[in-house]
């Protein structure tokens, strides 16, 4: 498993939260299905970037976006 660790959002996650994501899963669709509601206005196409999040840790691990 991905651990994928939320840093406290006053509006989307108050406490924060660590996931344990399945590998091939993507970082939006992770919190999604933990109830952390970002916002994802193309439906997850990739095409308007208002998902975005910042990467602090494993970067280089991560694919293109697709």
């Amino acid at each position: 498993m991905t651990r994928i660790i939320v840093l406290p959002h006053a509006e989307l996650c108050p406490e924060g939260a660590v996931i344990e994501a399945v590998p091939g899963t993507s970082i939006c669709d992770s919190l999604l299905g933990h109830g952390i509601e970002i916002e994802h206005a193309c439906e997850k196409s990739c095409a308007c970037t208002t998902c975005h999040v910042v990467i602090r840790e494993g970067f280089v691990s991560l694919d293109p976006a697709e």
